[in-house]
């Protein structure tokens, strides 16, 4: 049975939505239409990224990376994976801005993975 992961949302992706929706709003009300069409662009490509981005581990023994419409899926098999490391960037304090999965694989090939933070052991245990 395939075991299905979606992605964590990120902090600054609200906030990144927020400002690109305060953009459009100001390139529409002062006729930039190139601008406007930009930053609406860039706002489905993020929107879409957020929400369809999953990690399949599949029972064939592959981890399959969909990040959504418009990127290619990165398909690995599980014996081609050397490490996963735990990671955290950025810190202020006890508080760390950014907490991540770094998967290892291949030759000097890497990729990120951010589960939600349940899930985050279940996902280790299955690599």
């Amino acid at each position: 049975m395939n075991r299905i992961f979606h992605a964590r949302v990120l902090w600054h992706t609200p906030i990144l939505l927020v400002l690109l929706t305060i953009v459009t709003v100001w390139a529409y009300w002062h006729r930039q239409g190139i601008v406007a069409f930009a930053s609406l662009a860039l706002m489905f490509f993020i929107i879409e990224r957020a929400i369809s981005t999953t990690y399949t581990v599949t029972t064939d023994g592959r981890l399959i990376i969909h990040r959504g419409r418009f990127v290619k899926d990165l398909i690995i098999p599980l014996a081609d994976i050397r490490r996963v490391e735990r990671v955290r960037s950025a810190r202020l304090g006890p508080l760390c801005l950014k907490r991540y999965l770094l998967l290892h694989y291949a030759q000097g090939k890497f990729t990120t993975l951010i589960p939600p933070k349940e899930k985050e052991d279940e996902l280790l245990s299955l690599l």
